[in-house]
């Protein structure tokens, strides 16, 4: 005897999601590179309506429990989200001037006794002129060094450790609500924020001053988000941080001084080259 038609529909959907059930199974999806807040949204609207999935934030990963087919199609979305990303290889150039003042003296002048006379023909007999001159030598000395930054990335490049204008950039920083004036640092230091962008075949290169320093024994860190400085330039172009347009000229002009290990001041000339170097690897399939 055959049952009405309706029946075997009933069993057909009563059934369905015992028999599918049977094949879920359990995906861990490390999310290396892809946004995690993105990659939870895609992956809550790909799962199936059965389907249990974990943000699990902490650690960076995704676990699925779903239908192998809805895991393929996952897997290969996720993928595309955690597309690889570029590195940026950054050539930083630094050149210091500093500044030494040397002192001479001499005698100049003509002195006769006992029928000899002895001294320069620019002063007058018997007359004698001692001077002393003050004389600025320059010297220069060039260091380089290289870092590899993921794109969008951050890196800080040391500007110098011993600032010459430390009290101007605490007043400064009061006034401008970075710190109280109750704040006593000492150990400042002085950084730059690198934080490169590939976007096509550019380099976009955002720039933001910070200072480290000691307060009552603890080790902080003030980035002046203010001061950013945004420039874009083709793959291998030099970016020259003096040349840049600030928004503070008097700010950077004290910025990029600092004293050398003798105790010299100088005056900072650093420039940048980003290249873009080859991508780092997918996420694991």
């Amino acid at each position: 005897m055959l049952m009405p038609r309706s029946i075997w529909l009933l069993l057909i959907l009563v059934a369905a999601p015992i028999l599918r059930a049977e094949k879920m199974v359990v995906e861990v999806y490390p999310l290396d590179l892809a946004d995690f807040e993105t990659a939870s949204q895609l992956a809550a609207a790909m799962v199936s309506k059965e389907a249990k999935l974990v943000s699990d934030k902490e650690n960076n990963r995704l676990i699925v429990y779903d239908f192998p087919e809805r895991q393929a199609a996952l897997r290969k979305a996720l993928m595309k989200v955690s597309a690889p990303a570029n590195n940026v290889r950054i050539q930083v150039a630094f050149k210091d001037q500093s500044s030494l003042q040397q002192n001479s003296a001499g005698v100049e002048g003509r002195f006769r006794a006992g029928g000899v006379t002895v001294g320069t023909s620019r002063s007058t007999v018997n007359g004698v002129n001692v001077h002393a001159d003050q004389v600025n030598v320059m010297r220069d000395s060039n260091v380089q060094q290289e870092l590899i930054v993921v794109s969008g990335g951050k890196a800080k490049l040391r500007v110098g450790t011993d600032l010459p204008y430390a009290d101007w950039f605490w007043s400064y920083g009061i006034q401008q609500g970075l710190w109280n004036g109750g704040v006593k640092w000492k150990e400042v230091g002085a950084q730059m924020i690198v934080e490169p962008y590939v976007i096509g075949g550019k380099i976009r290169v955002r720039l933001t001053p910070e200072f480290s320093y000691v307060v009552d024994g603890k080790t902080l860190a003030t980035a002046i988000e203010k001061l950013t400085t945004e420039v874009i330039v083709d793959d291998g172009q030099e970016i020259s941080l003096g040349g840049l347009p600030v928004s503070d000229s008097e700010f950077f002009s004290r910025f990029l001084i600092g004293y050398d290990h003798a105790g010299e001041k100088r005056s900072l000339h650093i420039t940048l080259k980003p290249t873009i170097e080859p991508a780092t690897r997918p996420m694991q399939q």
